[in-house]
């Protein structure tokens, strides 16, 4: 018996003489903390990862509207969330939210089908450990929502440890959680680039999604239904974690080391979901605002490209952390809000007693902070200048989505002089 083969025999086993249960790994995000980079890197190698007994579930043949869909499992948080919603009572939203998603769910219509499937596959394949991987479970909402649903929240973390012992799994839930501060700023910035209505001001934003940033809260709900037994929580920033999640993720949820000869994936819009800019920020508002003038012409995918590092030579003039929209003093009395929820997570999920749940600073640099004033004439030529350089390569379409951007930057450009 050699290799893999052997492995297996030796798995399936251990499991008959032990008695001992599945483990099903739950990541859930927070949204904001490089899920795309783990979910790319788990998803490109999910070969490997079955050969050490290891199931990440993909469906090769399964074609998503959205590549984010394919390599993660957002269908299971669609049908979740279908399920959850009325649970709670609320019909008409669950109604309207299928309308959206059915297409996505296919070929499940229900969260234990898709359950059945996974553990059919990991029966297949020998596997004592699955991993499923959805950032937007974490609150039960997308990146692109701003509200905060807490009976959906609660009834879906009821379902989902439902289904995990009914199917006499041991559950691991991990999650990454982000400091408050940069977690508002990185989720604007997202709402922007893929919101319904990337129109809205910093400000409004900030105001309405405050409750999605009450992390000790969110954590509690998965906690009264999973235990605290099968929490993982990590801080995300490079004091915890220099290695990046991945490293991390296997280092910590799998204990397991990457094997040297499994490369990154390759980098795109997916897997590094960069972030633009304030200025470019700014106009991709400023385009939506008259996206009646020479809009879908001009896509935001098109001026996100020529903006982002995947494209050398192009980096945001002003910074795109929260730094470019909050002072110090207001990211401070943020952050003052939260500390109590903070120090109870580092006390209850990392038995920190003392020491803080983010070892970076807070901000106290109040002198050379200088609000943003807006875009001006040199900011709005310098992204024409940038998009239109990406758009003027290729077919006359894009020639004809440049020159239509370069006119409508020169209308926005005198509009803001005037």
């Amino acid at each position: 018996m050699h290799g893999d083969a052997a492995a297996t025999h030796h798995r399936i086993w251990a499991e008959i003489v032990t008695g001992a249960r599945v483990k099903i790994i739950f990541h859930i995000g927070q949204h904001k903390t490089g899920s795309k980079a783990l979910q790319s890197f788990l998803h490109l190698h999910s070969t490997a990862l079955a050969q050490r007994g290891i199931l990440y579930p993909i469906e090769q043949t399964l074609h998503q509207t959205m590549h984010a869909y394919q390599i993660s499992h957002y269908r299971l948080f669609a049908l979740l969330r279908h399920e959850a919603l009325h649970a709670c009572g609320q019909a008409d939203a669950a109604r309207h939210f299928w309308r959206r998603q059915r297409a996505n769910c296919r070929p499940y219509d229900c969260l234990r089908a898709m359950f059945e499937a996974i553990e059919n596959e990991r029966r297949r394949i020998s596997a004592d450990t699955i991993i499923v991987s959805a950032e937007d479970l974490f609150d039960m909402q997308t990146a692109h929502q701003i509200d905060l649903n807490m009976e959906c929240l609660a009834a879906g973390v009821k379902i989902l440890s439902g289904l995990a012992q009914a199917f006499q799994y041991q559950p691991v839930v991990v999650a990454y959680v982000r400091r408050q501060d940069h977690l508002l700023g990185a989720h604007y910035v997202q709402y922007v680039k893929v919101g319904s209505d990337p129109t809205i001001e910093f400000e409004t934003f900030a105001h309405a999604f405050s409750p999605r940033l009450d992390t000790h809260r969110l954590l509690a709900c998965w906690t009264a239904e999973f235990g605290l037994d099968a929490m993982m929580v990590r801080p995300y920033e490079h004091a915890t974690m220099p290695g990046g999640i991945v490293a991390d993720f296997f280092e910590h949820a799998l204990q397991q080391a990457i094997s040297p000869d499994w490369v990154m994936p390759t980098p795109d819009r997916e897997s590094v979901n960069a972030t633009p800019g304030r200025d470019q920020v700014e106009l991709i508002r400023h385009l939506h605002r008259r996206r009646g003038f020479c809009w879908p012409l001009v896509r935001r995918a098109q001026i996100l490209d020529a903006m982002t590092a995947l494209n050398s030579g192009v980096a945001p003039e002003n910074g795109s952390t929260i730094a470019a929209w909050q002072s110090p003093a207001q990211r401070r009395r943020l952050l003052l809000d939260h500390a109590e929820g903070n120090a109870g997570i580092a006390q209850h999920y990392l038995h920190r007693a003392e020491t803080p749940l983010f070892s970076e600073a807070l901000p106290r640099d109040d002198t050379s902070w200088q609000p943003y004033t807006g875009l001006s004439a040199q900011g709005i030529a310098a992204v024409i200048r940038q998009v239109r350089g990406q758009l003027l390569c290729g077919c006359n379409l894009k020639w004809i989505a440049a020159g239509a951007l370069f006119f409508l930057g020169v209308v926005i450009l005198v509009e803001i002089l005037v």
